[in-house]
């Protein structure tokens, strides 16, 4: 998906600038879609001046909502309840329709303080005071702490205030597509004292399902796939010596670019060897594809090992 969050040539906001409201009942949150997303939008609504949902559309079926989010301080509690209440219920919806999911913007709201509270005092963790990050860790999402470009792993910069009220949350279904997130320093002090967080994923979130339904558009009854099974130690020497050969890049070339242009890098070079020495076959747009033992057993030790380092990064917060 290359950046979500990436240019200005695509811009949705949602900004609410009523006279009848004072400065401090106005707030306003935006999104920029970089260019080539831009036509897969679908829709894209105000929820309040404070919480902005967008539609994006991909063939085959796949749906990802994103949610740009500002709550206020608990000094307006009025306001910051409310836009809770409304994050919590556009939440909900989108995990009943199957979107695939992210919440991103500034929540006022210090997350290192819950975890004790969420692990610890499960009764006072559910009162309404905890009730957005209680939501979050209770039904399976997740705030990756991002690789941290400054000094410290603060989004927000005030004096001699350095504090984290900025999140990225992405919802299970989504994560798995995650390549790294960063806080970035990049941040003009003139503007604004937050700095900004930055979230790549990968692109089989949509390739995985654009294949079946090119398929079916072009009115192909079959696709390809490689045969797993039939993957002997030669064939997998053959495999990775092709590899190795298409991978010419220099190591430190290749260690200056961005982990982005890596993984496009290696995924275009496994692909081509892939074509080039496994064997493959022609089946129809219902197959269902049955893994080898050993392979389907290294998936689940890595859903295994994944679940452990999340509760592992967990635990060091309480």
């Amino acid at each position: 998906m290359n950046m979500l969050i990436a240019s200005i040539r695509g811009f949705i906001k949602s900004i609410n600038t009523s006279s009848s409201l004072n400065s401090a009942d106005t707030a306003g949150v935006s999104l920029f879609i970089e260019n080539s997303l831009a036509s897969h939008v679908h829709t894209y609504t105000s929820l309040s001046s404070c919480l902005l949902s967008v539609d994006l559309f991909f063939k085959g079926n796949v749906k990802l909502h994103v949610f740009v989010i500002y709550i206020s301080p608990t000094s307006d509690q009025a306001l910051h309840d409310t836009t809770i209440d409304l994050l919590i219920q556009a939440l909900s919806d989108a995990k009943r329709l199957g979107f695939h999911h992210a919440i991103c913007g500034d929540f006022n709201i210090h997350l290192d303080q819950f975890y004790p509270i969420f692990f610890n005092q499960p009764q006072i963790a559910s009162k309404r005071i905890h009730q957005l990050f209680n939501f979050l860790l209770s039904n399976g999402y997740v705030d990756f702490t991002p690789v941290n470009f400054s000094d410290s792993l603060g989004t927000f910069h005030r004096a001699d205030i350095i504090t984290r009220i900025d999140y990225i949350w992405l919802y299970f279904l989504l994560k798995t597509f995650l390549l790294t997130s960063i806080i970035s320093d990049a941040c003009d002090s003139s503007l604004s004292d937050h700095f900004p967080i930055i979230t790549y994923f990968d692109s089989s979130l949509l390739y995985s399902s654009i294949k079946l339904a090119h398929a079916r558009q072009l009115k192909r009854h079959t696709h390809h796939i490689f045969l797993f099974d039939s993957v002997t130690p030669t064939l997998w020497a053959d495999f990775s010596a092709h590899i190795d050969t298409l991978c010419n890049i220099s190591p430190t070339i290749f260690a200056s670019w961005h982990i982005n242009r890596m993984c496009e890098y290696l995924y275009s070079n496994i692909i081509a060897g892939a074509n080039a020495t496994l064997s493959a076959r022609t089946v129809g747009n219902n197959h269902t594809p049955k893994l080898p033992k050993d392979l389907e057993t290294l998936l689940q030790h890595y859903h295994f090992l994944n679940r452990v380092l999340y509760s592992i990064r967990l635990l060091r917060n309480i």
